[in-house]
C-alpha cells in the first residue's frame, strides 16, 4: 500500500514538471508597452478644407461675350484692379446714339425758344412726315422680326435690336413734333417741361447705359492673390457664370463638417491639432465659429448624414502656413477634453476578465496576470488608478491564447 502512494506521488511530480517546462519552454513573441505617465485626451476627428478668409468668386452680371482676361492663376491684385473685360461695342453704339440725341434735343430745345419763321416750320412739317414714315417703317421691320423670332429663324438679340430701333423712332417722331409745336405756337411752360422731360429721360438712359458697361469691367471686389479662372476669352456669358476665384492667402483658416450627433460636445474656443502626412504638416489651432444650421451630406459609402460646419483659425505665430494652399485637404482633431500627468497604458492592452479588468504584467520575460483598477478612457490610452506602477511592462496586445507563466519575447518593430 504505501509503495502505491509512493508511485502516486511521483507521478503527480512529474507531471507537474512536464507542465511546468511546457510553459517554460513555450515562448511567445509580443508588442510590448512600458507603463508611464502622461496626458489623456477625447476628440473629434474629422477632414477639413483649406479656405481663405476672403475668398471670393466673382460673377457675370450680363449676357455677352468674354473679351479679355487681364490676370493669370497666382497674379497679385488690388481691390479695384480690372481683371477681365467683356464685349462692350453694342452698349458703346448705344450710348454714342443717346449722347448724339441729346445733344440734339438741347440744340432744337434753344432754337425753340428763338422766334420762328415761315420756312423754318415748312422744314420742321417735313421732317415731321419724315419721321412717321421712318416709325411706320420701323413697326413694320418690328412686326416682321417678331415672326421671324417666334417661327426661330432670328434670334431673341436680333428681334430686340428691332424693338430699340422702333423705340428710338418714335422719340425721333415725339422731339419732331415737339420742335414743330414750339415753332407754331411758341415755347409755352407745358412744352418746356416735355423738353426738360425728354432731356432727363435720355439722360437717365445714357446712366443706365454707363453703369451697364461698368459691369461688364470685371474688378477685383477684395485685394488678394487669383486663385482659379474659370472663364476664357471668347466665351459667351450668362448672368450668374464663374469668372474667377481670388482669396487672400495670408488670411487662411480650416473649413470642415462635424456629424450632429458629436456636433453638442464641441464649443468654440477648443484647442485641435492640425496635420497632414502627405504635406508633412503639422499645426495647432482652435474652434472659431460653429454655424448654426444642419444640412445633409453623403458619406464615401453613400449614407445621407446630418453635419454642421464648424470653422478653425490657426493659432498665430504656430507654424509656417506656406505649405497649405487654399482647397488643401488636412485632418484635424478637436480636442474635447485633457486629463494630465495620469498613469496610463493603451486601451488595447487592457481586457475583460472573470471579476474585472486585467493586463498581462511581464516578470522575468513571464506573463502575470494582474488585475487593474481604470480611470478615465481617452480615444487610445485608458487612465490606471491602481494595479500598476509607472516603469512596469505590460504586453500590448494580449493574443488570445496568452495564459499566464508563458515566457514573452519582445517582438521586434
Amino acid at each position: 500500500m504505501m509503495k502505491k502512494k509512493i508511485i502516486i506521488v511521483i507521478i503527480i511530480v512529474v507531471i507537474s514538471i512536464m507542465v511546468y517546462m511546457g510553459n517554460d519552454a513555450k515562448t511567445i513573441e509580443a508588442e510590448i508597452f512600458t507603463v508611464k505617465r502622461g496626458d489623456i485626451s477625447a476628440y473629434v476627428d474629422e477632414m477639413a478644407i483649406v479656405k481663405s478668409r476672403n475668398q471670393r468668386v466673382v460673377y457675370a452680371k450680363g449676357t455677352n461675350e468674354m473679351k479679355e482676361i487681364n490676370v493669370e492663376v497666382g497674379d497679385l491684385i488690388k481691390k479695384g484692379d480690372l481683371l477681365a473685360k467683356s464685349d462692350t461695342k453694342e452698349i458703346d453704339i448705344q450710348i454714342k446714339g443717346l449722347e448724339a440725341k441729346l445733344k440734339s434735343l438741347l440744340a432744337a430745345f434753344e432754337e425753340a425758344i428763338k422766334p420762328a419763321d415761315k420756312e423754318k416750320i415748312n422744314q420742321m412739317k417735313a421732317k415731321v412726315t419724315s419721321a412717321k414714315v421712318n416709325l411706320e417703317e420701323a413697326k413694320r421691320n418690328a412686326e416682321n422680326y417678331k415672326k421671324l423670332y417666334e417661327k426661330g429663324a432670328v434670334s431673341f438679340d436680333t428681334y430686340k435690336r428691332t424693338l430699340k430701333e422702333l423705340s428710338l423712332k418714335e422719340q425721333s417722331l415725339k422731339i419732331a413734333e415737339n420742335e414743330l409745336a414750339l415753332l407754331e405756337k411758341g415755347v409755352s411752360n407745358h412744352i418746356k417741361k416735355q423738353y426738360e422731360g425728354q432731356i432727363e429721360e435720355l439722360k437717365y438712359q445714357i446712366d443706365l447705359l454707363k453703369k451697364n458697361r461698368e459691369d461688364k469691367m470685371i474688378k477685383a471686389p477684395v485685394d488678394g492673390v487669383v486663385l482659379e479662372i474659370y472663364s476664357k476669352e471668347g466665351q459667351y456669358m450668362q448672368p450668374g457664370t464663374k469668372i474667377l476665384e481670388i482669396g487672400d492667402v495670408d488670411k487662411l483658416y480650416l473649413e470642415t463638417d462635424i456629424l450632429v450627433s458629436e456636433i453638442g460636445n464641441i464649443q468654440e474656443g477648443m484647442p485641435v491639432m492640425i496635420y497632414s502626412d502627405d504635406l508633412n504638416f503639422q499645426g495647432k489651432g482652435y474652434v472659431s465659429k460653429i454655424h448654426p444650421k444642419a444640412f445633409s451630406k453623403s458619406s464615401d459609402l453613400g449614407i445621407e448624414q446630418k453635419r454642421v460646419k464648424v470653422e478653425i483659425d490657426f493659432t498665430e505665430n504656430n507654424v509656417d502656413l506656406s505649405k497649405l494652399k487654399v482647397g488643401y485637404e488636412v485632418d484635424v482633431k478637436i480636442i474635447l477634453w485633457t486629463k494630465q500627468d495620469v498613469l496610463f497604458v493603451p486601451d488595447r492592452s487592457i481586457f475583460t476578465y472573470k471579476d474585472g479588468n486585467y493586463v498581462f504584467a511581464i516578470e522575468n520575460n513571464t506573463a502575470i496576470l494582474k488585475k487593474v483598477k481604470v480611470g478615465v478612457e481617452g480615444e487610445d490610452r485608458t487612465e490606471i488608478v491602481s494595479g500598476l506602477n509607472e516603469g512596469e511592462k505590460i504586453v500590448l496586445s494580449p493574443y488570445k491564447d496568452l495564459e499566464e507563466g508563458i515566457k514573452i519575447k519582445e517582438k521586434v518593430q
